[in-house]
């Protein structure tokens, strides 16, 4: 029984000690980067991965939520609405609209967000992945983005 307890208690120190070291050890790589490099290396509004992320994610959510099968066919004047970087979040974010042509003619303004290194609790970090959150105006029937598209919005 003795045994057992003194394996447990050097396994907890390994987790707690490999925690510690993943915590300081990614903190400075951080807390060393200029927020200016963390956004260049957040994908811009025009890029090719961001496009075909939402074109890829609309059509599922249209044919699995509202059971349509809708497709965006064309993306039009893509603007840049905002950056932020530390402002309150060390996330790097660039905020984005567009309009958009569906596949049953219907016009509609798409906006969006990219956000740089938000894996799974994801800090910012440069190695974690980006991700990317849209709306498609008249395309969220469960106001997941409050109907309006608000939250992917730049609104403050």
């Amino acid at each position: 029984m003795r045994r057992r307890l003194a394996h447990g208690s050097a396994a907890r120190r390994l987790v707690h000690g490999a925690a510690l070291l993943l915590v300081f050890g990614v903190a400075p790589a951080v807390a060393g980067t200029s927020a200016e490099n963390r956004l260049a290396g957040t994908p811009s509004c025009t890029d090719d991965w961001t496009l075909a992320k939402i074109r890829h994610r609309f059509a599922y959510g249209a044919l699995n939520v509202e059971k349509r099968d809708l497709a965006i066919v064309e993306v039009t004047k893509i603007r840049e609405i905002a950056t932020s970087v530390d402002r309150p979040s060390p996330i790097p974010r660039r905020w984005c609209t567009a309009k958009v042509r569906l596949s049953d003619g219907t016009r509609s303004q798409l906006s969006w967000v990219v956000e740089g290194g938000v894996g799974f609790a994801g800090p910012g970090l440069a190695w974690l992945p980006d991700e990317v959150e849209f709306c498609v105006s008249g395309h969220d029937p469960w106001r997941v983005h409050d109907g309006t598209c608000r939250t992917t919005r730049r609104f403050w």
